[in-house]
């Protein structure tokens, strides 16, 4: 037994390569694979028949395959599931796949000697157990951006923080000079002295001078904190 488990390790290399893609994709140690596969690979060597007449890679190639895919199923998400669930879920996936139209979840549940509660519990329980690594690398082109690299901060500045020195300075003029820029430029649509003037009951010429006053109030405040 120990002879043909040493002769038939690169098979389990082999197998294994062919996972390579997917290997990948789950973020798994490709030797922690290549262990899954030894157990595989162990249990052929106890259960080959050579009266058979088959050979022992054709043989062992399917219970390497199936440990390899076992342990895949039993740590491709950070919740663990059991093997019964996942399998589940996978036969019913597969009914579905095969219906014309929508299957009815009890005519699938009927079909795999279920209930249409238990096949709807494992469906959820496989769905949120899909969680992804924050260190995951979003593309193979750039080797150091992550998920986390895309995940803003509670501490981190937003937009509108990049002008809050701006809103600052606004607020320390008078009620009516920041009303009248609110008016002239904060607003979707600049409103005209002639419009400013109606609103605000001054005349036209008080609402021009308003603004020259407020502008150079502003100016005055922010030249330090432009060319410090």
């Amino acid at each position: 037994m120990e002879r043909m488990v040493s002769a038939n390790l690169r098979l389990v290399v082999a197998v294994v390569m062919r996972q390579n893609r997917r290997i990948q994709h789950l973020n798994h140690d490709p030797m922690d694979l290549i262990q899954a596969g030894n157990l595989g690979l162990i249990r052929a060597v106890e259960k080959f028949d050579p009266s058979r007449g088959y050979k022992f890679s054709t043989y062992g190639y399917w219970w390497i395959r199936q440990s390899i895919n076992r342990y895949l199923q039993e740590n491709s998400s950070a919740i663990r599931l059991p093997i019964t669930v996942i399998d589940l879920v996978h036969k019913a996936r597969l009914l579905q796949a095969a219906q014309d139209e929508r299957a009815d979840s009890q005519l699938i549940a009927d079909q795999l000697g279920q209930t249409p509660r238990r096949i709807r519990f494992a469906i959820d329980a496989v769905q949120r157990g899909q969680v992804q690594s924050l260190d995951q690398q979003i593309s193979s082109s750039d080797q150091e951006l992550t998920l986390l690299d895309t995940v803003r901060g509670q501490n981190e500045p937003r937009l509108e923080d990049d002008y809050q020195w701006v809103h600052d300075q606004l607020d320390q003029l008078d009620e009516l000079e920041r009303s009248i820029l609110d008016l002239r430029y904060a607003g979707e649509h600049c409103h005209s002295f002639a419009k400013i003037s109606g609103l605000t009951g001054l005349s036209k010429d008080q609402v021009q001078r308003l603004e020259k006053v407020a502008l150079h109030k502003l100016r005055r405040r922010l030249e330090p904190q432009l060319n410090p």
